[in-house]
């Protein structure tokens, strides 16, 4: 086999290579003050982001509706603990925490249309109680949704239940903001280290809140910077398997 052959198999035998994927995810929409960042400055932003909308809030089919028209992807921001009252028993699920849940779940379907998956909105022990979410993720599945666990406890048992029950799942790698902190170069800072991540493990989420100008700002300016270094931003639902 002469070199000119060699290398024409080799070039169509090898896969070519795929950069780094990372996801964006902003929370929190629906819920809108007058020292945030308008909603339209973020609906204007070019790049490839997924916006997670608040059920019952002031703002909730107005920001949706938005969303889909940006050509963002939409998803529900779901709340489990302090939003609900809910008994989050150690051994079962009570039936009362599953029809909570359920309720909650077809009213934010019905308030959010076209929602393409879900993650958590805090909920800090609901997302630890593997009862109560082995019990939501049956009802989940049925939806036809996603699940990304936003990660805000390191004991979460969200996504392996998801994950139990055949759903496409994901989970946050890191907060690009948090309410303490939420400034132009912390922000920085987190984008970079989930850049990081994504180019040694391939792919990576990272959230932050619709709230916060230090986040915008980070974000028209280093998402297009690390797209030239070969950096593909994803919808959330590309990582979700």
């Amino acid at each position: 086999m002469n070199n000119i052959l060699l290398a024409a198999v080799l070039l169509f035998a090898v896969p070519s290579f795929a950069g780094p994927k990372v996801a964006i995810v902003l929370d929190d929409f629906g819920l809108t003050y007058k020292k945030n960042p308008p909603d339209e400055e973020w609906m204007a932003l070019a790049q490839t982001l997924t916006f997670a909308v608040m059920p019952e809030s002031p703002r909730t089919k107005k920001a949706a509706k938005a969303t889909l028209e940006a050509g963002k992807e939409l998803i529900i921001h779901y709340p489990f603990d302090p939003f609900q009252k809910l008994a989050l028993a150690k051994d079962a699920a009570t039936p009362e925490d599953v029809a909570s849940a359920t309720k909650l779940l077809d009213q934010c379907l019905r308030d959010i249309p076209g929602a393409a998956g879900l993650n958590n909105h805090r909920s800090y022990r609901g997302t630890q109680n593997r009862p109560l979410m082995r019990e939501f993720m049956k009802v989940l599945k049925t939806k036809n949704l996603y699940y990304l666990d936003s990660r805000v406890s390191p004991k979460t048992v969200a996504y392996e239940e998801a994950k139990a029950a055949h759903i496409p799942a994901a989970m946050n790698f890191i907060f690009l903001d948090t309410a303490e902190i939420h400034t132009r170069a912390f922000c920085a800072k987190n984008l970079a280290d989930v850049v990081a991540h994504a180019r040694k493990h391939g792919e990576a989420v990272a959230i932050g809140h619709h709230y916060f100008r230090g986040t915008l700002d980070c974000l028209k300016e280093g998402m297009p910077r690390y797209a030239k270094e070969g950096v593909e931003f994803v919808k959330a639902s590309a990582l979700a398997r």
